[in-house]
């Protein structure tokens, strides 16, 4: 059950975003296309690490009621119950103001944002 929960939760909070990008391929065919065959690309990925990391707690001893429970409390975390993980925005070293989740640099100054590239799921 774990795995099966996994995938469809994973799919379900992208199917609105491959919607919207399928909806905008007759506007611009080959842009939302190679958009949306990026989007799947990611998907795709994040299933297999997902699936990685459920089979090593899984193997430790971790139950699906246990996942189940630390989801809700991660999806709670941002203070919207909505079924998803928004990241916080992080402060510009340069001039301080805040970058918005996702942004690789400061839409102020052009400040590149320090990631962390040796994080196991960077770049998916």
């Amino acid at each position: 059950m774990g795995l099966t929960f996994l995938t469809g939760y994973i799919l379900g909070q992208h199917g609105a975003q491959s919607a919207r990008l399928a909806s905008e391929a007759s506007r611009n065919v080959a842009s939302s296309t190679n958009e949306l065959l990026e989007v799947h690309d990611r998907v795709d990925r994040l299933i297999l690490v997902v699936d990685a990391m459920w089979s090593l707690l899984e193997e430790s001893g971790y139950t699906d009621d246990q996942l189940r429970e630390r989801i809700e409390e991660i999806d709670a975390s941002d203070g919207t119950v909505d079924g998803k993980r928004r990241l916080p925005s992080t402060e510009c070293r340069s001039c301080e103001s805040r970058v918005p989740a996702g942004q690789t640099k400061c839409q102020f100054c052009g400040e590149p944002v320090a990631t962390d590239p040796a994080h196991p799921i960077s770049g998916i």
